[in-house]
């Protein structure tokens, strides 16, 4: 509702100003002149006339554009258009004039521009401002060409948006599975040592699923929750692994009142312990998260060591994807791929 409000706000801003455009430059030269609709006839004509070519924007835009123009029915919004505009002109000639009655109409206009067959009208011969029709007609393009544009505009970045949603849940949809084969993988590991954890593997298995299941696919998620996803998933990691890597895992700083995308922290995490474990070498994972007023830290570290898995690390891949559709001005992500080592920093906005 907040947001309507300036929206709001700047339309009745601009309606106000149209409707005082006619008097913006009087006759009598100066800058500003406040319309005397009660005995001044000729203000009267032009307030009617901008009332309603305002009306006809948005009757255009919000009717004949979605209607005709964008169901490829050109021809019939067109002839629309032209049959509107002889009617602002036989409204503006008609008031201007009342004891002319509408069949006078075509020859009132090729008498006041003294140019027989002359549509639209001339300017005047000395070089002065446009006659009242051709006036008509020009505000009348005008509010045509606007209300296309501004419809066109619209139009375009909606699609835009469906495209980017479509693209965020095709890419959600490849982050769960491979998460979850990577999961089962590690209590599958847990199974064949016949592990007493295995049973405790399971329940945080399903914690981490339930998680997926209820709130993966909601643009934005309270922070704790994300934090206690990640917990868990850790904590799993921990019961997998025992004592043959070195986990430095730690959160800092007040992680409530503050939303995150669900599942955008998790694959740096994840590619961690894909890619820095092996029982048979010195194996070291940091996880530091930093949560700060507006801006949350990640800093996530392992030693490079022989892995079995060969995958390129679809669900990292996707996540710097997902980055910069969601926040493309409000990250900084840096991956430093050494020789030994492989660094991710992230930095993001939480609100």
């Amino acid at each position: 509702m907040k947001k309507k409000i300036p929206f709001y706000a700047w339309h009745i801003l601009v309606c106000i100003t149209f409707m005082l455009l006619p008097y913006a430059f009087t006759s009598t030269g100066s800058i500003f002149n406040l319309p005397n609709l009660s005995h001044n006839g000729h203000d009267r004509i032009y307030f009617l006339i901008y009332f309603l070519l305002l009306l006809f924007f948005y009757f255009n835009y919000y009717y004949l554009i979605p209607k005709f123009y964008f169901s490829n029915k050109t021809t019939p919004y067109f002839g629309i258009i032209i049959v509107l505009l002889f009617f602002f002109l036989w409204i503006s000639n008609h008031f201007d004039n009342p004891e002319r009655n509408f069949l006078d109409f075509g020859k009132r206009m090729s008498f006041h521009n003294k140019m027989p067959h002359s549509f639209p009208p001339n300017f005047d011969k000395r070089g002065g401002p446009p006659t009242q029709y051709s006036h008509t007609i020009l505000v009348y393009l005008i509010g045509v060409i606007s209300s296309l544009l501004f419809a066109i505009n619209n139009q375009l970045r909606k699609v835009e948006k469906e495209k980017m949603q479509s693209e965020l849940s095709f890419l959600k949809a490849q982050i769960n599975p491979h998460f979850l084969f990577n999961t089962l993988n590690s209590i599958y590991a847990l199974a064949i040592k016949k592990s007493d954890k295995t049973a405790d593997a399971v329940v945080q298995l399903s914690e981490l699923m339930r998680y997926i299941i209820t709130n993966a696919n909601d643009d934005v998620i309270s922070l704790d929750k994300e934090i206690n996803y990640i917990n868990n998933f850790v904590e799993l990691q921990k019961t997998r692994l025992g004592n043959t890597v070195n986990i430095n895992y730690k959160v800092e700083g007040n992680q409530y009142e503050k939303c995150i995308t669900p599942l955008i922290l998790i694959s740096f995490i994840e590619n961690a312990f894909k890619h820095g474990v092996n029982p048979n070498q010195n194996s070291e994972i940091k996880i530091h998260i930093n949560i700060g007023e507006k801006i949350l830290s990640l800093f996530v570290s392992n030693n490079k060591v022989k892995s079995s898995s060969s995958e390129s690390g679809i669900g990292l891949q996707n996540t710097i994807e997902r980055l910069t559709h969601l926040y493309p001005n409000t990250h900084d992500l840096i991956i430093n791929d050494n020789p030994e080592t492989y660094n991710v920093t992230l930095k993001i906005k939480v609100a």
